[in-house]
């Protein structure tokens, strides 16, 4: 089921597990991210995942906010929402993927869009309600 490798995929960025993120990706897989800084390329399983776990690497906390997925068309379509704190400042960061998925059930082929990592604010209570 071309939705189980979303879930799993989600899974492994969230646990910052790049052998299971690896494990998402064929092995030849074609990567091609839209990040703020520019395009970023990738063709094997291992350096994808080492790209998209680097993202995370220097967060001190991740926590899932929430994800999807689903089909468009004949894409498998994969969002998911992290919070996270890196260099003592928290975050916010979405990603929209598109993948084909081939029949071994891994992923042969993502666009990812990202967000960028976004300022958190986080409010204070409010103690006059």
């Amino acid at each position: 089921m071309p939705g189980s490798v979303g879930l799993r995929l989600v899974a492994a960025i969230a646990a910052q597990d790049t052998s299971a993120i690896a494990a998402c990706f064929a092995d030849d897989v074609q990567l091609r991210a839209l990040i703020p800084p520019g395009l970023r390329e990738r063709t094997s399983a291992a350096d994808s995942a080492a790209l998209v776990a680097g993202w995370f690497a220097d967060s001190t906390e991740l926590e899932l906010v929430g994800s999807h997925t689903g089909d468009v068309g004949d894409r498998l379509h994969i969002s998911y929402r992290f919070a996270g704190v890196e260099e003592g400042e928290p975050y916010l960061v979405e990603h929209h993927l598109y993948c084909i998925v081939g029949e071994s059930v891994r992923i042969e082929r993502v666009d990812l869009l990202c967000s960028g990592f976004r300022p958190r604010h986080v409010r204070p209570l409010d103690s006059t309600a």
